[in-house]
């Protein structure tokens, strides 16, 4: 029997104030987005595994970003301690993706070769697509090849009973899905595949790109994999994701922190 998992989304930052011009080639101006920031972690029973690091706090005012709560701070909110996890899988290596591996003393860590090979190669001296990178934590990254704890991916596989990850390029080389089995169905969590649900249902082209038609076709292979259900898809940064689902904790202000995205949505989706 295949192992189900519960799929929590941590909210750790927000950008209110996003617009559709920021985000994607001939977008609005004046039409508000906003842009919520997760990372991940799926549990069964004892097993844990994070996904993603989320983006380095000292970094995030500088460039319009406020931060909500530490990672550690978070993960704790759910009984886990940051210091004992021991699986973390990151789906690509933007900044705001990778910018608290040391906040994991004790974990491996799982890439897709195809992003590693891009973050340090002949890619980065492209200035549009270097930007979404940070120097310093890709030097990290490296640093862990050394320290034996990161293995690369090449492709779709299996990573874990019930956990399938997807190579989904274009936002980056190496931009990764993954497809989870939970007591309510597969999930999807498609990290940067997708930010925004309209993002995939518009198939709108998103500003930050390696390779665009590639972006755009694994828009498409989401979608084919959800099958027209959008409740099986989690996007990477969509607001909707923070008010749709049930929160198990929350910030002093009542603003939720840890979502069960793979309990049935208690708010329904705008398209």
């Amino acid at each position: 029997m295949t192992k189900n998992w519960e799929v929590y989304a941590f909210r750790y930052a927000a950008m209110p104030e996003r617009y559709e011009a920021e985000l994607f080639i001939g977008g609005r101006p004046d039409a508000n987005w906003g842009m919520d920031y997760f990372f991940w972690m799926l549990r069964s029973g004892t097993e844990v595994i994070v996904v993603d690091t989320g983006a380095n706090a000292a970094k995030m005012p500088a460039k319009g970003r406020t931060p909500l709560i530490s990672i550690e701070d978070a993960l704790a909110g759910v009984g886990v301690k940051a210091e004992d996890v021991s699986q973390v899988f990151l789906t690509h290596a933007h900044w705001d993706h990778i910018g608290n591996l040391d906040s994991f003393p004790k974990a491996h860590f799982w890439i897709q070769q195809a992003e590693m090979a891009s973050i340090t190669g002949p890619d980065m001296t492209f200035a549009k697509i270097r930007g979404a990178y940070q120097a310093d934590e890709v030097q990290r990254l490296v640093g862990l090849v050394y320290e034996d704890r990161i293995t690369f991916l090449d492709g779709d596989g299996c990573f874990a009973d019930g956990v399938d990850y997807l190579l989904m390029p274009g936002h980056s080389a190496g931009q990764t899905a993954l497809r989870i089995s939970t007591t309510s169905g597969q999930l999807l969590l498609a990290s940067d595949a997708v930010h925004y649900y309209r993002e995939a249902a518009e198939e709108l082209c998103f500003l930050a790109f390696n390779d665009a038609k590639a972006m755009l076709s694994s828009l498409r292979r989401c979608k084919a994999e959800i099958a027209g259900d959008w409740d099986r898809m989690i996007p990477g940064h969509d607001p909707q994701v923070t008010w749709r689902y049930p929160a198990e904790t929350h910030l002093s202000n009542g603003d939720p922190v840890a979502l069960r995205v793979d309990l049935a949505p208690i708010k329904g989706l705008e398209l």
